[in-house]
């Protein structure tokens, strides 16, 4: 099984663009708390790719929103060191307030 979900709030302006095939596309950074009582006030941030319908909804900063989708692993080779990457994919986006 190869998915997420993500339950944060939207947390810097949504990023707008299309593919080189002009398929509009969003990249939001979704801001999602940390489970640890110690770690109340922290949270981590996530970048999320949306494509087509999805990416021309209403986003706004502050929104509380709960995503699912897809991971993919990607890797690269720069000067002899392998880095790897791993991109958040949404399927599905619900706007909770």
């Amino acid at each position: 099984m190869n998915g997420f979900y993500l339950v944060g709030r939207i947390c810097l302006e949504p990023e707008r663009a299309q593919t080189g095939n002009g398929i509009p596309l969003c990249r939001l950074k979704i801001a999602v708390n940390k489970a640890n009582k110690d770690q109340a006030d922290e949270s981590d941030i996530f970048e999320v790719v949306v494509f087509r319908n999805l990416a021309d909804e209403d986003y706004r900063i502050g929104q509380f929103v709960a995503v699912s989708g897809r991971v993919q692993a990607n890797n690269y080779d720069k000067e002899g060191t392998v880095y790897y990457h791993a991109s958040l994919f949404g399927n599905s986006i619900s706007i909770l307030n």
